[in-house]
């Protein structure tokens, strides 16, 4: 927990991603991490988590402690989505994590038909109430943490309510 509050921290209180170093957010925090944390405190053993970074330099949607086995869903800059922090649960989806294997799908078959599904995630990387299959143009709700809710069947206008 202590590694998550650092990260917050961190996230929140640095200039990321500056024209002077030309750093991505999440390669800046792990620079930060680095720099405020383990030269100032040289007797940490394995020194405090870094943030997970994809291969542009980008937060990965779905953010996880080792140590503790804490995950969340994180947005674009890093900090964590409410509601999404689990501990030993590797069940945990994010939107944008699904998002992106899905598009990962698309890129390795492209003569797939039917295609995956392509969740809609919100601009800070939420789930959207409302969720669509768009092939079949079936729809359901969603909670936080992208889980199935039952939802209203709107008879008038052929859709289902999440609200």
């Amino acid at each position: 927990m202590h590694a998550l509050i650092i990260l917050s921290v961190l996230c929140c209180t640095a200039k990321l991603g500056t024209a002077e170093d030309d750093l991505k957010p999440c390669e800046t925090m792990t620079r930060l991490i680095e720099e405020r944390l383990m030269k100032k405190n040289p007797r940490i053993m394995d020194g405090p988590e870094r943030p997970q970074c994809d291969q542009d330099g980008k937060f990965l949607p779905k953010q996880c402690l080792s140590f503790t086995g804490a995950c969340w869903c994180s947005k674009p800059d890093g900090s964590a989505l409410p509601d999404t922090m689990t501990y030993n649960d590797g069940r945990l989806e994010c939107c944008l994590d699904v998002y992106r294997q899905s598009e990962e799908i698309v890129k390795n078959n492209p003569g797939i038909q039917d295609g995956p599904w392509f969740p809609k995630c919100a601009d800070d990387g939420s789930w959207m109430p409302e969720q669509c299959y768009g092939f079949t143009g079936d729809c359901w709700c969603v909670d936080s943490r992208g889980n199935s809710l039952p939802g209203r069947f709107d008879i008038d206008t052929g859709k289902v309510s999440c609200q």
